[in-house]
Protein backbone atom coordinates (compact mmCIF):
# COMPACT_ATOMS: atom_id res chain seq x y z
CA UNK A 1 0.00 0.00 0.00
CA UNK A 2 1.53 3.23 -1.17
CA UNK A 3 2.87 5.70 2.20
CA UNK A 4 1.30 8.98 2.12
CA UNK A 5 2.95 11.30 4.62
CA UNK A 6 2.59 14.97 4.67
CA UNK A 7 3.17 16.99 8.06
CA UNK A 8 -0.09 19.05 9.71
CA UNK A 9 2.02 22.07 9.41
CA UNK A 10 2.57 21.47 5.71
CA UNK A 11 -1.30 21.22 5.40
CA UNK A 12 -2.04 24.10 6.70
CA UNK A 13 0.47 26.20 5.07
CA UNK A 14 -0.85 24.68 1.43
CA UNK A 15 -4.20 25.92 3.26
CA UNK A 16 -6.28 22.43 3.99
CA UNK A 17 -8.41 22.03 6.54
CA UNK A 18 -6.95 20.47 9.53
CA UNK A 19 -8.04 16.92 10.60
CA UNK A 20 -7.79 18.37 14.48
CA UNK A 21 -8.95 21.39 16.54
CA UNK A 22 -6.74 23.21 19.43
CA UNK A 23 -9.65 21.86 21.69
CA UNK A 24 -10.24 18.57 22.97
CA UNK A 25 -13.21 17.82 20.85
CA UNK A 26 -13.39 15.17 18.70
CA UNK A 27 -13.75 16.66 15.29
CA UNK A 28 -12.98 15.58 12.06
CA UNK A 29 -12.74 16.73 8.12
CA UNK A 30 -13.28 15.71 4.37
CA UNK A 31 -9.29 15.76 3.57
CA UNK A 32 -9.78 11.75 4.07
CA UNK A 33 -6.26 10.82 5.55
CA UNK A 34 -5.60 9.96 9.37
CA UNK A 35 -3.44 11.64 11.40
CA UNK A 36 -0.70 10.30 13.78
CA UNK A 37 1.88 11.63 16.77
CA UNK A 38 4.49 10.14 18.51
CA UNK A 39 4.96 11.06 22.18
CA UNK A 40 7.76 9.79 24.02
CA UNK A 41 7.16 8.94 27.88
CA UNK A 42 9.90 6.46 27.39
CA UNK A 43 12.39 5.97 30.04
CA UNK A 44 16.15 5.99 28.92
CA UNK A 45 15.14 6.62 25.60
CA UNK A 46 16.22 11.11 25.37
CA UNK A 47 14.92 11.14 21.86
CA UNK A 48 13.09 8.73 19.58
CA UNK A 49 12.37 8.30 15.61
CA UNK A 50 9.55 7.09 14.26
CA UNK A 51 9.22 5.31 11.33
CA UNK A 52 6.90 3.69 8.55
CA UNK A 53 8.86 1.06 7.50
CA UNK A 54 11.62 2.60 6.56
CA UNK A 55 10.32 5.84 5.64
CA UNK A 56 11.26 8.57 8.93
CA UNK A 57 7.83 10.11 9.55
CA UNK A 58 8.77 12.02 12.68
CA UNK A 59 12.42 12.84 14.14
CA UNK A 60 13.77 13.65 17.33
CA UNK A 61 10.95 13.38 20.25
CA UNK A 62 12.45 14.14 23.43
CA UNK A 63 11.55 12.99 26.30
CA UNK A 64 7.90 13.81 27.91
CA UNK A 65 7.02 15.68 23.86
CA UNK A 66 5.05 14.88 20.98
CA UNK A 67 6.03 15.09 17.72
CA UNK A 68 3.91 16.65 15.04
CA UNK A 69 1.11 15.12 13.54
CA UNK A 70 1.47 13.21 10.42
CA UNK A 71 -1.02 12.89 7.54
CA UNK A 72 -1.20 8.98 6.67
CA UNK A 73 -3.82 7.22 4.16
CA UNK A 74 -6.23 5.30 5.47
CA UNK A 75 -4.52 1.62 6.25
CA UNK A 76 -2.19 -0.56 8.23
CA UNK A 77 1.64 0.48 8.89
CA UNK A 78 4.66 -1.07 10.37
CA UNK A 79 5.62 1.59 12.67
CA UNK A 80 9.27 1.30 14.54
CA UNK A 81 10.47 3.37 16.84
CA UNK A 82 14.96 4.28 16.97
CA UNK A 83 16.60 5.84 18.92
CA UNK A 84 17.44 8.99 17.38
CA UNK A 85 19.79 8.87 14.67
CA UNK A 86 20.19 4.90 15.45
CA UNK A 87 19.19 2.34 12.37
CA UNK A 88 18.25 0.07 15.28
CA UNK A 89 14.73 -0.92 15.56
CA UNK A 90 14.10 -0.76 19.37
CA UNK A 91 10.03 -1.68 18.90
CA UNK A 92 8.34 -2.75 15.80
CA UNK A 93 4.09 -2.73 15.82
CA UNK A 94 1.51 -3.22 13.31
CA UNK A 95 -1.24 -0.12 13.34
CA UNK A 96 -4.41 0.69 11.34
CA UNK A 97 -5.38 4.20 10.63
CA UNK A 98 -8.80 4.90 9.76
CA UNK A 99 -9.53 8.06 7.51
CA UNK A 100 -10.57 11.76 9.76
CA UNK A 101 -8.74 10.08 12.57
CA UNK A 102 -6.53 11.19 14.74
CA UNK A 103 -3.98 9.30 16.93
CA UNK A 104 -1.27 9.60 19.68
CA UNK A 105 1.74 6.64 19.68
CA UNK A 106 2.54 6.70 22.82
CA UNK A 107 6.14 4.96 23.33
CA UNK A 108 6.88 3.86 27.29
CA UNK A 109 8.90 1.91 29.09
CA UNK A 110 7.97 -0.94 31.81
CA UNK A 111 10.18 -3.98 32.54
CA UNK A 112 13.17 -2.94 30.41
CA UNK A 113 10.69 -3.36 27.23
CA UNK A 114 10.18 -0.63 24.81
CA UNK A 115 6.67 -0.58 23.95
CA UNK A 116 3.69 1.26 22.50
CA UNK A 117 0.00 1.63 22.51
CA UNK A 118 -2.29 3.31 19.86
CA UNK A 119 -4.51 6.01 21.62
CA UNK A 120 -7.42 7.02 19.47
CA UNK A 121 -8.43 11.19 19.62
CA UNK A 122 -11.81 10.88 18.59
CA UNK A 123 -13.61 10.72 22.40
CA UNK A 124 -16.30 13.52 22.23
CA UNK A 125 -15.89 16.98 24.03
CA UNK A 126 -17.57 16.89 27.45
CA UNK A 127 -20.71 19.41 28.47
CA UNK A 128 -19.73 23.19 28.98
CA UNK A 129 -18.14 23.49 32.07
CA UNK A 130 -16.75 20.16 32.43
CA UNK A 131 -13.74 18.18 31.54
CA UNK A 132 -12.70 14.43 30.87
CA UNK A 133 -10.36 12.75 32.48
CA UNK A 134 -8.77 8.67 32.08
CA UNK A 135 -5.71 6.88 33.23
CA UNK A 136 -3.58 4.73 31.67
CA UNK A 137 -1.48 2.19 34.39
CA UNK A 138 1.76 2.30 32.24
CA UNK A 139 3.98 0.89 34.99
CA UNK A 140 4.04 -2.87 35.75
CA UNK A 141 6.58 -2.07 38.34
CA UNK A 142 4.35 -0.43 40.72
CA UNK A 143 1.10 -3.05 40.52
CA UNK A 144 -2.66 -2.06 40.49
CA UNK A 145 -3.09 1.51 41.42
CA UNK A 146 -5.91 3.95 42.84
CA UNK A 147 -6.76 7.29 41.74
CA UNK A 148 -8.11 10.22 43.33
CA UNK A 149 -8.95 13.66 41.99
CA UNK A 150 -10.04 15.72 44.86
CA UNK A 151 -9.93 19.38 45.82
CA UNK A 152 -6.92 20.80 46.92
CA UNK A 153 -7.17 20.88 50.25
CA UNK A 154 -9.30 17.74 50.55
CA UNK A 155 -7.99 15.01 53.67
CA UNK A 156 -7.07 11.53 51.15
CA UNK A 157 -8.87 9.43 54.02
CA UNK A 158 -11.75 11.09 53.54
CA UNK A 159 -11.98 10.68 49.45
CA UNK A 160 -13.18 7.64 47.00
CA UNK A 161 -10.95 6.74 44.05
CA UNK A 162 -12.08 8.48 40.73
CA UNK A 163 -9.99 5.52 39.18
CA UNK A 164 -10.27 2.26 41.19
CA UNK A 165 -8.11 -1.10 40.75
CA UNK A 166 -6.66 -0.12 37.52
CA UNK A 167 -5.10 -2.76 36.53
CA UNK A 168 -0.78 -2.82 35.08
CA UNK A 169 -0.97 -1.11 31.17
CA UNK A 170 -4.75 -1.08 31.30
CA UNK A 171 -6.41 2.09 30.61
CA UNK A 172 -9.57 2.94 32.43
CA UNK A 173 -12.54 4.95 31.44
CA UNK A 174 -13.24 8.76 31.05
CA UNK A 175 -14.73 10.38 33.80
CA UNK A 176 -16.51 13.81 33.37
CA UNK A 177 -15.34 16.08 36.24
CA UNK A 178 -15.89 20.20 36.59
CA UNK A 179 -13.74 22.33 34.91
CA UNK A 180 -11.11 23.93 37.90
CA UNK A 181 -8.06 23.38 39.88
CA UNK A 182 -7.77 19.78 41.77
CA UNK A 183 -4.98 17.72 43.85
CA UNK A 184 -4.65 14.33 41.72
CA UNK A 185 -3.27 11.52 44.38
CA UNK A 186 -2.17 7.80 43.38
CA UNK A 187 -1.56 5.38 45.50
CA UNK A 188 -1.30 1.09 45.89
CA UNK A 189 -4.60 -0.50 45.54
CA UNK A 190 -6.90 -0.46 48.14
CA UNK A 191 -4.79 1.30 50.57
CA UNK A 192 -4.47 5.37 51.16
CA UNK A 193 -1.04 4.88 53.23
CA UNK A 194 0.35 3.51 50.11
CA UNK A 195 1.42 6.79 48.24
CA UNK A 196 2.86 6.60 45.00
CA UNK A 197 2.26 10.18 43.25
CA UNK A 198 0.96 13.35 44.84
CA UNK A 199 -0.06 16.40 42.28
CA UNK A 200 -0.81 19.24 43.91
CA UNK A 201 -2.14 21.40 41.16
CA UNK A 202 -3.52 19.93 38.24
CA UNK A 203 -6.21 21.95 36.43
CA UNK A 204 -8.65 20.51 34.10
CA UNK A 205 -10.19 23.36 31.55
CA UNK A 206 -14.00 23.50 30.75
CA UNK A 207 -14.40 20.71 27.86
CA UNK A 208 -10.90 19.37 28.30
CA UNK A 209 -10.07 16.03 27.06
CA UNK A 210 -6.89 14.50 28.14
CA UNK A 211 -5.35 10.97 29.38
CA UNK A 212 -2.89 10.91 32.45
CA UNK A 213 -0.48 8.38 32.00
CA UNK A 214 1.58 6.67 34.64
CA UNK A 215 4.55 5.81 34.03
CA UNK A 216 7.90 3.53 35.54
CA UNK A 217 9.88 5.33 38.16
CA UNK A 218 13.63 4.16 38.64
CA UNK A 219 13.14 2.77 42.19
CA UNK A 220 10.23 1.22 40.95
CA UNK A 221 7.18 2.18 43.26
CA UNK A 222 6.78 5.40 42.75
CA UNK A 223 5.25 6.36 39.28
CA UNK A 224 5.79 9.58 37.39
CA UNK A 225 2.89 11.34 35.51
CA UNK A 226 2.46 12.63 32.36
CA UNK A 227 -1.25 15.07 30.89
CA UNK A 228 -1.38 14.20 26.95
CA UNK A 229 -4.63 16.23 25.90
CA UNK A 230 -6.23 15.29 23.05
CA UNK A 231 -5.15 16.89 19.93
CA UNK A 232 -3.24 18.86 21.97
CA UNK A 233 -0.53 19.85 24.54
CA UNK A 234 1.48 17.33 26.07
CA UNK A 235 2.87 18.26 30.01
CA UNK A 236 5.20 16.11 31.81
CA UNK A 237 4.08 15.94 35.67
CA UNK A 238 6.98 14.24 37.90
CA UNK A 239 6.99 12.81 40.91
CA UNK A 240 8.42 15.81 43.11
CA UNK A 241 8.86 12.80 45.68
CA UNK A 242 11.92 9.95 46.14
CA UNK A 243 11.30 7.19 49.21
CA UNK A 244 14.30 6.96 51.10
CA UNK A 245 14.88 4.53 54.61
CA UNK A 246 17.47 4.60 57.40
CA UNK A 247 19.29 1.60 58.24
CA UNK A 248 21.32 1.77 61.24
CA UNK A 249 24.37 -0.61 61.33
CA UNK A 250 26.74 0.99 63.73
CA UNK A 251 28.82 -0.61 66.26
CA UNK A 252 27.62 -0.97 69.76
CA UNK A 253 24.29 -1.19 69.14
CA UNK A 254 24.82 3.13 68.70
CA UNK A 255 21.66 5.15 68.31
CA UNK A 256 21.58 7.00 64.44
CA UNK A 257 18.89 9.59 63.79
CA UNK A 258 18.61 11.31 60.59
CA UNK A 259 16.71 13.36 58.70
CA UNK A 260 16.64 14.15 54.68
CA UNK A 261 15.01 17.31 53.45
CA UNK A 262 13.61 18.16 56.43
CA UNK A 263 11.90 14.55 57.07
CA UNK A 264 12.51 12.74 59.93
CA UNK A 265 14.11 9.18 59.11
CA UNK A 266 14.51 8.23 62.89
CA UNK A 267 15.12 10.38 65.99
CA UNK A 268 16.78 7.50 67.58
CA UNK A 269 17.04 4.17 65.33
CA UNK A 270 19.16 1.33 67.65
CA UNK A 271 21.61 -0.39 65.82
CA UNK A 272 21.21 -2.97 63.83
CA UNK A 273 17.78 -2.11 62.98
CA UNK A 274 16.40 -1.26 59.42
CA UNK A 275 13.88 1.95 59.64
CA UNK A 276 11.10 2.42 56.98
CA UNK A 277 10.76 4.10 53.37
CA UNK A 278 9.64 7.74 54.16
CA UNK A 279 8.56 10.20 51.56
CA UNK A 280 11.36 13.18 50.68
CA UNK A 281 11.56 15.87 48.55
CA UNK A 282 13.76 14.75 45.34
CA UNK A 283 15.97 17.04 44.08
CA UNK A 284 19.68 18.33 46.54
CA UNK A 285 19.83 16.46 49.32
CA UNK A 286 20.21 18.20 52.61
CA UNK A 287 21.62 15.40 55.56
CA UNK A 288 21.74 15.55 58.95
CA UNK A 289 22.86 12.56 60.47
CA UNK A 290 24.09 11.74 64.03
CA UNK A 291 25.36 8.36 65.60
CA UNK A 292 25.02 9.00 69.59
CA UNK A 293 24.72 12.52 69.03
CA UNK A 294 27.81 13.05 67.42
CA UNK A 295 27.19 14.22 63.71
CA UNK A 296 28.10 11.86 60.87
CA UNK A 297 29.66 13.23 57.16
CA UNK A 298 28.17 11.96 54.36
CA UNK A 299 28.88 12.40 50.78
CA UNK A 300 25.29 11.79 48.83
CA UNK A 301 24.23 15.38 47.01
CA UNK A 302 20.87 14.72 45.31
CA UNK A 303 17.54 12.16 45.43
CA UNK A 304 16.51 10.96 42.01
CA UNK A 305 12.39 12.07 41.60
CA UNK A 306 10.94 8.50 41.88
CA UNK A 307 13.64 6.70 43.11
CA UNK A 308 14.47 4.83 46.30
CA UNK A 309 17.49 4.68 48.61
CA UNK A 310 18.80 3.46 51.66
CA UNK A 311 20.81 5.40 54.09
CA UNK A 312 23.26 3.39 55.54
CA UNK A 313 25.32 4.64 59.09
CA UNK A 314 27.70 1.87 59.94
CA UNK A 315 31.27 2.39 62.37
CA UNK A 316 31.92 3.84 65.15
CA UNK A 317 30.54 7.48 67.18
CA UNK A 318 32.97 10.28 66.01
CA UNK A 319 34.06 7.67 62.54
CA UNK A 320 30.89 6.26 61.39
CA UNK A 321 29.84 6.77 58.14
CA UNK A 322 26.99 7.95 56.52
CA UNK A 323 26.47 5.94 52.73
CA UNK A 324 23.67 6.39 50.39
CA UNK A 325 22.96 3.33 48.22
CA UNK A 326 20.64 3.08 45.28
CA UNK A 327 17.27 0.42 45.91
CA UNK A 328 16.06 -0.98 42.94
CA UNK A 329 12.51 -2.16 43.98
CA UNK A 330 11.17 -3.10 40.88
CA UNK A 331 10.23 -6.88 40.53
CA UNK A 332 12.12 -9.51 38.77
CA UNK A 333 11.43 -9.98 34.95
CA UNK A 334 9.72 -13.74 35.48
CA UNK A 335 6.66 -13.80 37.26
CA UNK A 336 7.97 -16.77 39.12
CA UNK A 337 10.84 -15.18 40.40
CA UNK A 338 11.15 -13.02 44.00
CA UNK A 339 14.31 -10.46 43.44
CA UNK A 340 16.99 -10.87 46.06
CA UNK A 341 20.34 -8.65 46.88
CA UNK A 342 22.75 -8.20 49.85
CA UNK A 343 24.07 -5.08 51.68
CA UNK A 344 27.16 -5.14 53.56
CA UNK A 345 26.52 -3.17 56.31
CA UNK A 346 29.24 -4.24 59.49
CA UNK A 347 30.97 -1.09 59.51
CA UNK A 348 34.19 -2.97 61.10
CA UNK A 349 34.94 -5.79 58.43
CA UNK A 350 36.84 -5.33 55.67
CA UNK A 351 36.23 -8.44 54.17
CA UNK A 352 33.97 -8.88 51.11
CA UNK A 353 30.38 -10.83 51.70
CA UNK A 354 29.10 -13.28 49.09
CA UNK A 355 25.19 -14.54 49.74
CA UNK A 356 24.14 -18.11 48.62
CA UNK A 357 20.29 -18.85 48.18
CA UNK A 358 20.41 -23.05 47.89
CA UNK A 359 24.39 -22.97 47.86
CA UNK A 360 24.14 -20.65 44.56
CA UNK A 361 25.73 -17.19 44.23
CA UNK A 362 23.39 -14.50 44.39
CA UNK A 363 26.01 -11.63 45.57
CA UNK A 364 29.35 -12.68 45.55
CA UNK A 365 32.28 -10.27 47.32
CA UNK A 366 30.28 -7.39 48.11
CA UNK A 367 32.13 -4.49 49.46
CA UNK A 368 31.51 -2.53 52.95
CA UNK A 369 28.98 -0.29 52.29
CA UNK A 370 27.80 -0.93 49.29
CA UNK A 371 24.74 -3.36 47.92
CA UNK A 372 24.91 -6.16 45.03
CA UNK A 373 22.35 -5.91 42.05
CA UNK A 374 18.92 -7.26 43.05
CA UNK A 375 19.36 -11.07 41.34
CA UNK A 376 15.90 -13.26 40.48
CA UNK A 377 15.67 -16.57 42.72
CA UNK A 378 13.43 -19.32 42.09
CA UNK A 379 10.47 -18.24 44.31
CA UNK A 380 9.61 -21.07 47.19
CA UNK A 381 9.62 -21.98 50.43
CA UNK A 382 12.26 -23.75 52.84
CA UNK A 383 15.07 -21.97 50.97
CA UNK A 384 18.68 -21.66 52.26
CA UNK A 385 20.01 -18.29 52.45
CA UNK A 386 23.93 -18.09 53.72
CA UNK A 387 26.09 -14.85 53.94
CA UNK A 388 30.39 -15.39 54.53
CA UNK A 389 33.13 -14.23 54.13
CA UNK A 390 36.02 -15.95 53.10
CA UNK A 391 38.06 -15.09 56.63
CA UNK A 392 35.17 -15.05 59.09
CA UNK A 393 32.94 -17.75 56.97
CA UNK A 394 29.62 -18.12 57.90
CA UNK A 395 27.97 -15.08 59.30
CA UNK A 396 24.11 -15.69 58.83
CA UNK A 397 22.42 -18.83 58.04
CA UNK A 398 18.55 -19.25 57.66
CA UNK A 399 17.82 -22.41 56.01
CA UNK A 400 13.73 -22.45 56.39
CA UNK A 401 13.02 -19.31 54.35
CA UNK A 402 10.06 -18.65 51.88
CA UNK A 403 10.73 -15.88 49.07
CA UNK A 404 7.18 -14.83 47.40
CA UNK A 405 6.80 -14.38 43.28
CA UNK A 406 7.05 -10.90 41.90
CA UNK A 407 8.65 -9.77 45.67
CA UNK A 408 12.09 -7.77 46.30
CA UNK A 409 14.25 -8.58 49.52
CA UNK A 410 17.53 -7.91 51.22
CA UNK A 411 19.68 -9.40 52.91
CA UNK A 412 21.21 -6.49 55.72
CA UNK A 413 24.55 -7.53 56.78
CA UNK A 414 24.82 -5.07 60.16
CA UNK A 415 26.25 -4.85 63.27
CA UNK A 416 29.95 -5.02 64.74
CA UNK A 417 32.43 -8.02 63.37
CA UNK A 418 32.04 -9.91 66.43
CA UNK A 419 28.62 -10.22 66.45
CA UNK A 420 27.06 -9.70 63.09
CA UNK A 421 23.57 -9.78 62.60
CA UNK A 422 21.72 -10.82 59.11
CA UNK A 423 18.43 -9.15 58.80
CA UNK A 424 16.24 -10.04 56.19
CA UNK A 425 13.82 -7.70 55.15
CA UNK A 426 11.25 -7.67 52.33
CA UNK A 427 10.92 -4.16 50.05
CA UNK A 428 7.74 -4.50 48.80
Amino acid sequence: MPVKIRTWAALAAFGLPLLFTACGGGGGSDGGDGALRLVNAAEGYASLDLYSTDTLISSAVTSDSAGSYVSLGAGTYTLKLKRNGSTTTSNSTDRSVAKDTAYTLLAYTTAETLKTVLLTEGEEAPSSGTAKLRVFNASTEAGTLDVYVTAPDAALSDSSATTAALGTERIGSYAEISAGTYRIRVTGSGDKTDLRLDLPSVTLADQQVTTLVLTATPGGVLVHGLSIDQKSDVTARKNPSARVRLVAGANANGSVAATANGVTLSAGLQSPAVGGYALVPAGDLALDVSLNGNSVASTATTLAAGSDSTLLVTGDAGSAVATLLNDDNRPALSSSNAKLRLVHGIGSLASPITLTADYSAVASDVARNTASAGTGVAAGTSIRLEASTPTAGTLYLADDVTLLATRVYTVFMLGDSSAPLGVLRRDR
